[in-house]
This record gives structure tokens, C-alpha cells and sequence, in this order.
């Protein structure tokens, strides 16, 4: 045979913070007012400074958790009992309801009484207090703080596949750029190219056609004498004026 217990209480706290308390070192010492307590990754717990001990076999965070339990009363070689606790939000905080089973028959009253004066009354005093309030509040600070930067990590990141985008369609952009440029240069060579062929094949067709038809080239015009030369030309040239005898000098008489 073994013993069983079941209790209910509504503490002033929210489920998260009860559970996370619970499941804790410290803060379950300072939950209950135990001297000490210790909470392995693995799930393995002592509490009330090693009087009891156990692991969690199951949990379901800020709902529900399964452990098994014993304390250093239990009689040599009987098996742990189990400790299923659920917690559900109710108006006030969070309704707490304990099921304990497979205790050694016959103290299960006095686990009972325990339950009630060394975890849910010390627990209704430690939720309610100033200090357990500012830990709630600075868990809550710590979650928007962790949630902010998890946010602007993901921003960050949002931002950087931009810059790499853009770098990339940039890049793109450039080569496509460059692949157009040499198009139309070649394109121009080519139309160049024709276009002096053309050109030069014309040209024969014409001095070709000239050939047929006897074209020949004209004689320049002799250019004429201005008409000023010609007139000078024919002007009869002037004579002289005879100099002018000087009278000849009357001898001394």
C-alpha cells in the first residue's frame, strides 16, 4: 500500500513564473525558504539542503511537470513516489494543483502538512514580495530586451541580403552595361565598313559609266588681259617738252 495526496491553491503569480521558479536552484530556495537547492540540466534536483530528491521525467513549459520524489525518510529500497504538478491561470494568479503518489504508507499526512506549510504558504509570501516583484519585472525587461535584439539580428540580416542584392544586380547591370557597349561598337565598325564598300563600289560604277560615254574633260578658258593693260598699250607715248635755251650772255664793252 502507499499513500496519496492531492491539493489545489491559487498563488498570486503567473504560470511562467511559478514554473520557472520551481524548476530552479536559488530561486526555488527562496520560493520555499529552504537553506538550499539545486537544479542539474539533466533534471536532477535536490532541495530543503539534499532532504529531498528526485528528477523531472516530464514537462510542459509554464503547464504541467512530472518528477519523481523522495525524501531521506523513505524506507530503503522503496521506490520514489511521484510528484505531478499543473498550473493553470486563473483571476488572482495561477490555481496550483498537486498530485503526490506512491508515498510510503503511512506519511502521507505528514507530507500533506508539509506541502502546505513549507511550499504554498512561503510561497504566497515570496510571490508577493517587493523583491520577487522586481525579478519579474527584470525577467521581463531581459525578454523584450533578447526579443529587440533577435528582432533587429533578423532586420540586420534583411538588410544585408539588400546590400548583396543590390551589389549583385549592380554588378549585373555593369556587365550588361559593358556586353551592350562593345554590341554597338561592333555594330558600328560593321555598318562603317559597308558603308565605305558601298561607297567605293559607286564610285567604279561612275568612272565606269564616264569610260562608256566619251566623257572627256574640258580645256580651261584662257583667262583675259585686263582691259587697263590693253589701253595702256595703245596709248601713243608723249614727246618731250625741248628744254629751254638759256639767252646768251652780252660781252663787256
Amino acid at each position: 500500500m502507499s499513500d496519496r495526496i492531492e491539493l489545489k491553491r491559487v498563488v498570486a503569480a503567473s504560470p511562467e513564473r511559478i514554473f520557472k521558479a520551481w524548476l530552479s536552484g536559488d530561486e526555488h530556495a527562496r520560493m520555499t525558504g529552504g537553506e538550499q537547492a539545486t537544479y542539474e540540466a539533466d533534471g536532477t534536483f535536490t532541495t530543503w539542503d539534499g532532504y529531498i530528491f528526485g528528477r523531472t521525467l516530464e514537462q510542459q513549459p509554464f503547464s504541467r511537470f512530472l518528477q519523481s520524489w523522495r525524501s531521506t525518510e523513505f524506507p530503503e529500497g522503496h521506490a520514489d513516489s511521484r510528484l505531478e504538478v499543473t498550473l493553470r491561470e486563473v483571476d488572482g494568479g495561477t490555481e496550483v494543483t498537486l498530485v503526490h503518489d506512491g508515498i510510503p504508507d503511512g506519511q502521507g499526512q505528514s507530507y500533506e502538512s508539509g506541502w502546505v506549510e513549507h511550499y504554498f504558504e512561503p510561497m504566497d509570501e515570496y510571490f508577493a514580495s517587493a523583491g520577487a516583484k522586481l525579478r519579474e519585472a527584470g525577467e521581463k525587461v531581459s525578454e523584450a530586451a533578447h526579443a529587440a535584439g533577435e528582432a533587429l539580428d533578423a532586420v540586420g540580416e534583411k538588410v544585408d541580403e539588400a546590400i548583396e542584392a543590390v551589389s549583385h544586380a549592380g554588378a549585373e547591370a555593369k556587365k550588361s552595361a559593358q556586353r551592350a557597349a562593345k554590341q554597338a561598337s561592333s555594330a558600328a565598325r560593321t555598318v562603317k565598313k559597308k558603308a565605305t564598300a558601298a561607297a567605293s563600289a559607286v564610285k567604279k560604277l561612275v568612272q565606269k559609266a564616264k569610260k562608256k560615254l566619251g566623257v572627256k574633260k574640258k580645256a580651261a578658258p584662257k583667262k583675259a588681259k585686263p582691259a587697263a593693260k590693253k589701253a595702256k598699250a595703245k596709248r601713243p607715248a608723249k614727246k618731250k617738252a625741248a628744254p629751254k635755251k638759256k639767252p646768251a650772255r652780252r660781252g663787256k664793252r
